[in-house]
């Protein structure tokens, strides 16, 4: 058995690492599942390993970080947020097992599972000349969407940066809105995808599936934003969001053992993922829990959020804006997703894209991959963007 010995990493760099790889390990085990891909769900087992060993080293880290009451005090959301983060990958690992098993879904639901505004495809690399890197890629696509994996025979590479060259054959794994991975999936010279629902064959059930795995995406989301802004009121929306997943999950079950065209193992798999997805439910609550119980978050976890490959910040709205919906500012194109809108001092929790218009002065709570930090910047620049976070953290902690 491997031994882990200390080792003197900052506390921020471990979290960071964590959080990179927890959630990276959710998006591989989907596109495992999604794709039969029995080798990436493999890759997910041995992230999970090393989301262990690093949870093992931030404890150790941030006990001798701890000097004080205060220190404490604070420490608690650090210890959380590692907590929940093994815990997510934990689940990430379960979902993984479903394609290691071969236990497969229904094609048409399994392409709906990653989320309200983002979806998982891949892409194989043809009529290139020489080579292509990811960034020119994106470029002449018109779309930006975050480059998960590219499989090049046997090898996979994750996360690879913009300048990683890509040749024709190598197969990348998109995530990102449906607009932007049909821009990139269409330049390419194929077929773009569409979305299908659980239909008739299925009845409501599926469809079920799919909205348990949407509201735990949902309340992860939420739960880093509670801790962004020192918000208790978001905080609270994820524990209600934690008590519906956790009947939707009894509804699920029940009902799936009478749908007469699943299969016996298309069953056990579907109950895999929700089972999962409820443990990522419960591992988004426990991330706010310290808010809830008046404990201020570590400001650490701020600079976490806005340094990991999947960010949150803050986009404040201004006379241009005035009026348009969250659809016409064309932010999901540009790899933005809105998690929420502050306004006068209230939170509207996921508007509707299509029918929500912004005011001057609105603060928008966006969710993006590290591709779009430029398109952040030209929005709003970070030194404004860290002292929106600051007083809204201030109006929030006051309350």
């Amino acid at each position: 058995m491997g031994e882990v010995r200390y080792r003197p990493i900052p506390v921020k760099r471990l979290l960071r690492h964590m959080k990179d790889l927890s959630w990276l390990t959710v998006d591989l085990a989907f596109y495992s599942v999604i794709y039969g891909d029995e080798d990436l769900a493999r890759e997910v087992l041995e992230l999970e390993k090393s989301v262990d060993e690093i949870d093992l080293l931030l404890t150790m880290q941030a006990a001798l970080a701890t000097r004080n009451v205060d220190d404490a005090e604070r420490m608690v959301s650090v210890f959380k947020l590692a907590s929940a983060t093994n815990a997510i990958s934990d689940a990430a690992a379960e979902i993984a097992k479903v394609a290691i098993y071969k236990i497969r879904v229904p094609r048409d639901v399994a392409l709906n599972m990653l989320g309200l505004e983002e979806v998982l495809a891949r892409a194989r690399i043809r009529g290139v000349e020489g080579e292509i890197s990811i960034g020119e890629l994106l470029e002449k696509s018109s779309a930006i969407v975050d480059v998960v994996a590219v499989r090049r025979g046997r090898e996979v590479v994750l996360e690879p940066h913009p300048s990683f060259k890509l040749i024709n054959g190598d197969v990348v794994v998109l995530k990102g809105s449906l607009d932007s991975v049909n821009a990139v999936i269409s330049y390419l010279g194929y077929q773009p995808i569409t979305r299908a629902g659980g239909g008739d064959k299925y009845g409501e059930v599926l469809d079920m599936l799919v909205e348990l795995r949407n509201v735990t995406t949902l309340m992860v989301d939420l739960a880093y934003t509670a801790l962004l802004t020192k918000s208790e009121t978001i905080a609270e929306r994820v524990a209600e969001l934690e008590e519906h997943v956790d009947a939707l999950q009894e509804e699920f079950q029940e009902r799936i053992m009478a749908v007469s065209a699943l299969t016996s193992r298309e069953k056990v798999g579907a109950l895999r993922i929700a089972i999962a997805s409820e443990e990522i439910a419960d591992a988004a609550n426990m991330i706010v829990e310290p808010l809830l119980k008046g404990l201020e978050p570590h400001p650490v976890i701020a600079d976490v959020l806005d340094e990991a490959l999947e960010r949150i910040s803050v986009i404040e709205m201004d006379e241009s804006d005035e009026g348009l919906t969250l659809a016409e500012l064309g932010y999901l194109r540009r790899g933005l997703v809105v998690l929420a809108v502050r306004r006068d001092g209230e939170w509207i929790v996921r508007p509707p894209y299509s029918s929500f218009r912004v005011k001057s002065g609105d603060v928008l709570i966006v969710k993006y991959a590290a591709e779009s930090e430029e398109v952040v910047e030209a929005l709003e620049k970070e030194e404004d963007r860290e002292e929106i976070i600051e007083y809204i953290q201030e109006e929030e902690w006051e309350e």
